[in-house]
């Protein structure tokens, strides 16, 4: 695996929330006051227990409206729409006399009970970036409707408890607009669309969540993002953690996911599984990626060929710098494995290993074949082991290094990182001591 880049420190500007503004805070209503209520008619007769409170549910609203209360007469849960509530507030709920013909409540499409299918629930903050399970939510007045602004979550660790304790209310809340919800197969809850906001976390914010899931919803989640977001946060994660998710996806999502990842990472997954799990997915893989990352695995991981990558950035000596840049941005996805660009001859041998810097210094109109020089590509055949790459490395003061095959063809590239990874699985730990100090 590779070393775990560094967070960035600033993350993208998040909108305005609704529970930054003052006239929300001073009107929000805490679900669990609610509960305490016993809801009357005008008259002040008894009306009922509160039930439940509805809410329309379409994903598309950032503040779901509140539709009706479910009171529980008897034996009965009738339906009061919001039009026959007459006060709602954290002293009394008020609702217009009851009549024989009050309807018993019957759950409509696009509709969630917030006591039922809301509380307790986990749901990911995507502002702070971390799992949370719903304590307690909240509703305020907002542009005329009775809306559900925001949820306390209860603190994961004990730091966050203790911190809790001391922060004011509102600083505890997180913004209803902020949060994407888990539910049960099947429930209303589960969103088709995953919130935008999942879309704007960095890998390992993503990682961090898919770690805090429980299985239900952290399959939701891998099922509703794009595969390629969900490889990028495997990638940074440990291989333990990756195999619990790829086995726990069908074997079609799992092919997906690591059809997606890059072709080390997936081999270094598909190597630590068991033979019939890797060959599930293997089964499920496009040919090609297949073929690839089974001969990708043909190789120990103690050899040069078992941890290169086979994501290269090709280029021949008639192209100019501008056509290169343009291949280049093909392969921006593949930017944390591409130091270099490998130039090839007609009969696709290495002609040299090119730095990206040399590129970035040149004119887009400047023929590679002007930047090439005498000097000699660093190249291992796929069988060198870690300790001959790593004198290669060394050797050649060099961030990468190309394995190519005996007819002088690259098969890939190994990356310094990719060689410190290895060593710390074990290859040279006994050899190499002061690396691990």
């Amino acid at each position: 695996m590779p070393s775990l880049p560094t967070r960035p420190a600033v993350r993208p500007r998040r909108r305005r929330r609704l529970l930054t503004t003052r006239a929300v805070q001073a009107s929000l209503l805490p679900l669990s006051r609610l509960r305490q209520l016993a809801p009357v008619d005008e008259s002040g007769r008894g009306a009922g227990r509160l039930a439940d409170v509805v809410v329309r549910w379409s994903g598309s609203d950032a503040y779901p409206p509140v539709t009706g209360l479910v009171l529980q007469r008897g034996d009965r849960q009738v339906f009061h729409p919001i039009s026959t509530v007459t006060r709602i507030d954290a002293q009394a709920i008020v609702v217009r006399p009851a009549a024989v013909t009050d309807p018993a409540f019957v759950r409509r499409e696009g509709e969630l009970r917030l006591l039922q299918d809301v509380l307790g629930r986990q749901l990911a903050d995507v502002d702070g970036a971390k799992v949370l399970r719903a304590e307690d939510l909240f509703l305020a007045p907002v542009l005329g409707r009775l809306r559900l602004v925001a949820v306390a979550g209860s603190p994961r660790s004990v730091w966050e408890r203790i911190v809790s304790t001391w922060k004011p209310d509102t600083e505890r809340l997180v913004d209803w607009s902020a949060v994407h919800p888990f539910g049960d197969p099947g429930s209303e809850l589960r969103l088709q669309v995953p919130h935008e906001g999942l879309r704007r976390l960095h890998p390992g914010e993503l990682a961090d969540l898919l770690e805090e899931l429980d299985q239900p919803a952290r399959d939701e989640l891998t099922t509703a993002l794009d595969p390629g977001a969900v490889a990028d946060a495997l990638e940074e994660m440990e291989p333990e953690r990756i195999e619990d998710i790829l086995r726990e996806a069908s074997p079609e999502r799992a092919a997906q996911l690591v059809a997606a990842m890059e072709p080390d990472e997936a081999v270094d997954v598909l190597r630590d599984m068991e033979r019939q799990e890797a060959d599930s997915i293997l089964a499920h893989l496009p040919t090609e990626t297949a073929r690839q990352l089974t001969d990708l695995l043909g190789y120990p991981e103690t050899m040069a060929g078992g941890f290169m990558t086979t994501t290269l950035a090709r280029a021949t000596a008639a192209e100019t710098v501008g056509q290169v840049r343009e291949h280049l941005r093909e392969l921006r996805e593949h930017g944390a494995d591409i130091d270099s660009v490998v130039v090839l001859d007609d009969q696709g041998q290495l002609l040299a290993d090119l730095p990206l810097f040399d590129l970035l210094a040149a004119d887009d109109e400047t023929p590679i074949q002007d930047l090439l020089g005498d000097t000699t590509p660093v190249t291992i055949p796929p069988e060198a082991f870690l300790d001959e790459v790593v004198d290669r490395l060394t050797e050649a003061r060099a961030s990468s290094v190309v394995v190519a095959d005996p007819d002088g063809r690259p098969l890939g590239r190994v990356l310094a990182d990719d060689v410190i990874d290895a060593l710390k699985e074990g290859g040279l730990r006994l050899k190499l001591p002061w690396l691990f100090r």
